[in-house]
This record gives C-alpha cells, sequence and structure tokens, in this order.
C-alpha cells in the first residue's frame, strides 16, 4: 500500500486518449521498430546556446504544459489512459562535430538525424520530447526537436519554441529558476489544460455525429486510391518528400477566386487535389482524408494548449458532368463549414458505416495554415536567440499524405510518400498534374470539372511524339 501511494503522488491526472491517439496508438503497437507518427524539426541557431540554461529551459517548459509529462499506459490495464507525471526529465544531448571536416560534419549530421529517427519512443516509459544540440564546424549551431505525435499536434511546434525562447532569455538576463517555475505553474492555471478537452470530447453528442456523416457518405460506392505503376528499388527509408510549388500569379488568382465564391484558399487546394483524386480513380465521386485542427472546441486558451487536438475525417468530392468549377467549390465550402460541427468524430466509427470500412481512405490531406516549425520564429530583439528552421519530418501510416500550405505568397504542395511503394517520378507527375488543374480553375473557373485537363505538357509531348514514334528498319525487297 506504501508503494502504491508513492506512484499516485507521483500522478498528476489521468485521462483517456483521444479517438486518434488510439489509432496511433494501434499502429504503434502493430510496429513498435516504425518511424510512423515520429516528428522531428531541425533548426539552425543563430548564437551560441548556452547548455547548462537550455536544459533548465526544457525542464521548465515540461512544467509549464502537461503534454511533455505524458506517457500513455496500455499493458494490463482494459483500457489506454494517458498518465501525467508531476514532474519529468526530458532528454537533452549535446553532440561535438565542431573539430570535423565540413563535408564529414555533415555525413554525421545526417546519421545523427536518422539515428534519432529510428530510435523512436517507448510509449510507456519515455519522455515523449527530447532535444539535441549539436554543434558543426565555423561555429554554427543546431538543435533538434523529436517528439511523438501522438501527444502533439504541428501547431504545438510554434508554442513550444516560443516559450523556451522565452524561458531561455529570462534565465540568461538572471531571472532565478524557482521564479520561472513559480511563473510557468500559474499560467498553467490561468490557461486550459489538454485534459478539458478530452471532458469536452466525452460530452459530445456522438448519435447525431454518426448521423451526419452517414448521411455525407450514403451511396459512396468508389475506391478512391492512387496505384503505383511501377516498382521502387527496396529501400530501409520509411517516408521521404517532394514538394512542388504553384506561380504566385496562379496563386494569387486562386485567391480571388476564393474571394468571389465565398470559399477559402484551403478549400480551392482540397478541391484541385480532388479532382486529381478524380482522374486517378477514374470517378466523378472520390473520398479521402482531411486533417483538421480540433481547436474549434469552447475551452479557453485552446489556441496556446499543447497537445494533439487534430482529427481525421473524410472529404467527398463530388461532380457531375455539368457540374462547373465554381459550382464545385461552393458546394465544397458549405461542405466543409458544416462538417465543422462533426470533426471531433472518430474516423473508425465513421469507417463502420460505410461499404469500404477500414479502406474508405487510402490518401491523406492537409492544410498549414500555422507558423509550422519549417518556418522562422521572428526576433523582437537582434539579440533574442532565435531558431530558423531547416528541416521538418513528419510520417503517418498512409502511403500518400498530402501537405498544403502558403510560402511567400505561392501555394505549396509537399508529398509525404513511402517509397517502398512509389517512385520518385510518379509522385513528381502528381504534384505536376495538381499544379496544372490549379492552373486551369484560375484560368478558366466557368468551364466544367470535367473539362480540366490533368495531362502536363511533358506527358503530351511523350504522347504525341514518343509514343508514336513507330519507325523502324525492315529489309524493303521482302513481303
Amino acid at each position: 500500500m506504501q508503494k502504491k501511494s508513492v506512484v499516485n503522488r507521483q500522478i498528476e491526472n489521468i485521462y483517456p486518449l483521444t479517438y486518434l491517439q488510439e489509432g496511433m496508438l494501434y499502429h504503434y503497437m502493430l510496429d513498435k521498430e516504425s518511424t510512423n507518427y515520429i516528428l522531428q524539426t531541425v533548426y539552425t541557431l543563430n548564437k551560441s546556446m548556452d547548455d547548462a540554461k537550455a536544459e533548465t529551459a526544457l525542464s521548465i517548459l515540461a512544467l509549464r504544459n502537461a503534454a511533455l509529462r505524458t506517457c500513455i499506459l496500455y499493458e494490463n490495464i482494459e483500457k489506454p489512459h494517458q498518465v501525467v507525471l508531476r514532474e519529468r526529465k526530458l532528454e537533452y544531448t549535446r553532440i561535438d562535430f565542431s573539430a570535423m571536416e565540413k563535408e564529414q560534419s555533415e555525413i554525421a549530421l545526417q546519421k545523427c538525424l536518422s539515428e534519432d529517427v529510428k530510435k523512436g519512443f517507448d510509449l510507456q516509459r519515455d519522455p515523449l520530447m527530447r532535444v539535441i544540440h549539436i554543434l558543426l564546424p565555423s561555429g554554427e549551431e543546431k538543435m533538434v526537436w523529436t517528439m511523438h505525435h501522438i501527444i502533439a499536434d504541428g501547431w504545438c511546434f510554434t508554442i513550444l519554441k516560443e516559450q523556451f525562447i522565452e524561458i531561455y532569455e529570462c534565465l540568461m538576463n538572471g531571472v532565478s529558476e524557482n521564479e520561472l517555475k513559480a511563473k510557468a505553474v500559474s499560467e498553467k492555471k490561468e490557461k486550459g489544460e489538454y485534459s478539458e478537452y478530452i471532458k469536452w470530447l466525452m460530452k459530445q453528442d456522438q448519435k447525431k455525429a454518426k448521423k451526419y456523416w452517414e448521411e455525407l457518405l450514403e451511396g459512396y460506392e468508389s475506391d478512391c486510391n492512387i496505384i503505383p505503376m511501377n516498382k521502387p528499388e527496396p529501400t530501409e527509408e520509411q517516408m521521404n518528400m517532394l514538394s512542388v510549388n504553384v506561380s504566385c500569379a496562379t496563386t494569387e488568382t486562386l485567391k480571388k477566386l476564393a474571394e468571389n465564391t465565398g470559399c477559402t484558399i484551403n478549400t480551392v487546394a482540397e478541391t484541385a487535389f480532388g479532382i486529381v483524386l478524380q482522374r486517378y480513380s477514374g470517378s466523378e465521386d472520390v473520398v479521402f482524408g482531411k486533417v483538421v485542427s480540433g481547436r474549434n472546441a469552447d475551452i479557453r486558451g485552446i489556441e496556446d494548449i499543447v497537445g494533439l487536438f487534430i482529427n481525421t475525417i473524410p472529404v467527398r468530392v463530388t461532380s457531375e458532368k455539368e457540374t462547373t468549377v465554381k459550382e464545385l467549390l461552393k458546394r465544397q465550402q458549405k461542405i466543409g463549414t458544416d462538417c465543422t460541427n462533426y470533426d471531433f468524430y472518430a474516423l473508425a466509427e465513421i469507417q463502420k458505416t460505410t461499404v469500404q470500412g477500414s479502406d474508405l481512405i487510402k490518401v491523406l490531406y492537409v492544410f498549414e495554415n500555422y507558423e509550422s516549425g519549417i518556418n522562422t520564429l521572428k526576433n523582437t530583439e537582434n539579440d533574442r536567440l532565435g531558431f530558423t528552421g531547416e528541416i521538418a519530418r513528419g510520417q503517418t501510416n498512409y502511403a500518400i499524405s498530402l501537405v498544403c500550405y502558403e510560402t511567400n505568397e505561392m501555394l505549396s504542395f509537399d508529398v509525404m510518400y513511402n517509397p517502398n511503394v512509389f517512385c520518385a517520378d510518379e509522385i513528381n507527375l502528381i504534384l505536376a498534374r495538381l499544379v496544372k488543374v490549379c492552373e486551369e480553375m484560375a484560368e478558366n473557373p466557368e468551364q466544367r470539372v470535367s473539362e480540366i485537363e490533368t495531362v502536363t505538357v511533358k506527358e503530351k509531348v511523350q504522347i504525341l511524339s514518343e509514343f508514336n514514334a513507330t519507325e523502324a528498319e525492315y529489309p524493303r525487297e521482302k513481303t
């Protein structure tokens, strides 16, 4: 009994998992060696960092945010739960490559990043975020933040980095650790906790949500999938990423189109992707998965809470033969607005109501409208510690995930894909077709969706010239 009471004193809170967390745990238990849902962001620092102060700042950051003190318990219990510990030391490592030649250090850095991802996390026993401080030749310094997606979403990267910089700078300016800890505890009480979101989820009308999704997906019989045409060379890598930008001019036209049709640029990009998937599946009726932020719940300070709020919901894009681009955009915007009242509902429960079941969604779409980890955290003063993001890594259990965001006044698309399933050429072709559809939508929004061309200029040359190059030598004196 005494041992049990000691354990209880180490626990701050216990609550169930969200639907998406349960899904992530399921895939983790299927393959604990998988690098699915391991998030890693690499930052270049604008000044030298004090390791002792940085480690102290991390401990205060963990005190401020319950997610960083959370472990996921699932063994020997009826239902998995997340447990928040009162105290948890985050892993902090300093690695010095500064004595190496530049070329050697670059190889060592890439190896370090790869090994860090492959290391993964033990969801029950490990702190689910760790930091590496790396010193490179010529005084360059990098900071690697790695965490498991089960405790946080992309929105949280900015929250955590800003908090870390603020705490670190206070320590450098002589503010005591105890004072900053007291401030962290005070802020924690003033703002909402992730546990409040769990309670909110449990209060939602599940029957009403189920009915909504049943009606939305009624009659859907297609199989929306992108079938790989070629078998790639086997590789140990589980995720690669390729990107493309839509020109500034086309992006600006698409924004005006969004304004004229009363929809968002997110809806425009989502619809363009739906049209591409229609062509790949050979059906005018397709369904794919979309990640929603989940931060529309009525919880105090939800914008500043660190936790996994996102959820995956189905998006259905249907167009008849006469449907125009404008009409489709208006329809998709209405669906998008309506579903915000039910986007908390579990994807697994939605799938149970469909013919396709767990095969309902084969492709995932994400629109990032937050300042993600790959962006620079702007400094208000030149002498502040600043992070310039270089590399951001995410991975899901889907063979293809499309991420859309705006950067430098351009609409940008990243495709994260499994290189053991798809060749790079095929992914580049998907991206090229997506850009082509965006250009066609911008050029003539009054045209019918069925008239939109997805064949690229390069493909036209190949079809008309290369495929028709049928001349062959033959003996002319014989029949």
